[in-house]
């Protein structure tokens, strides 16, 4: 292994974006779900710090993440509206932001090595991500205009499931990147 730390920290991350799922899944159990959830950004953020011993570019995700943490903790306590919907807007954006960083310094990484068709994999990644982070933000802002808020949903429900097939191709970045890191 040329980046061991690389390696253990997208391993974290990606152990942390499958419990994510769990807990999504489980979340009607009582307390498993909510500490599966919990778990999760716990993970993501164990995995930046310790791949942050390996390229410092990593650092960046690991703000960001801590940046997403404070807005899911302040927009849970409000009520559902304009603010908690700026607010999750915004950690759209920065969950982007994340994934941008981590996957432009794991593919930095494996084309220091060789690895380019897993480099390549990490910018579509990014470019699948992107493309639906800004249709699902285009969305959420006509959903205040009425009549224009059903069309809007229906094509946010799509992007959510190509965001979805997005998400599945970052998990399998991820876990191939630490394998081969």
């Amino acid at each position: 292994m040329r980046y061991p730390n690389a390696a253990l920290g997208l391993k974290l991350m990606f152990l942390g974006q499958i419990l994510a799922i769990a807990g999504f899944l489980l979340f009607w159990v009582p307390l498993v779900g909510f500490l599966l959830v919990l778990a999760c950004p716990a993970l993501e953020l164990a995995g930046i710090y310790k791949a942050g011993a390996d390229d410092e570019n990593y650092r960046g995700a690991l703000v960001f993440a801590a940046i997403i943490l404070a807005l899911g903790v302040v927009e849970g306590l409000l009520k559902p509206g304009l603010l908690s919907t700026l607010l999750d807007m915004g950690g759209s954006v920065l969950s982007l932001l994340l994934v941008y960083c981590v996957c432009t310094t794991t593919s930095n990484l494996l084309h220091s090595i060789g690895q380019e068709a897993l480099s390549q994999r990490g910018n579509t990644v990014i470019k699948i991500m992107a493309g639906c982070t800004l249709v699902s933000l285009v969305c959420q802002a006509l959903g205040f205009i009425p009549i224009i808020n059903i069309a809007a949903a229906l094509v946010s429900g799509i992007a959510g499931l190509v965001m979805t097939a997005g998400s599945v191709l970052y998990l399998m970045f991820l876990y191939g990147s630490c394998r081969v890191l």
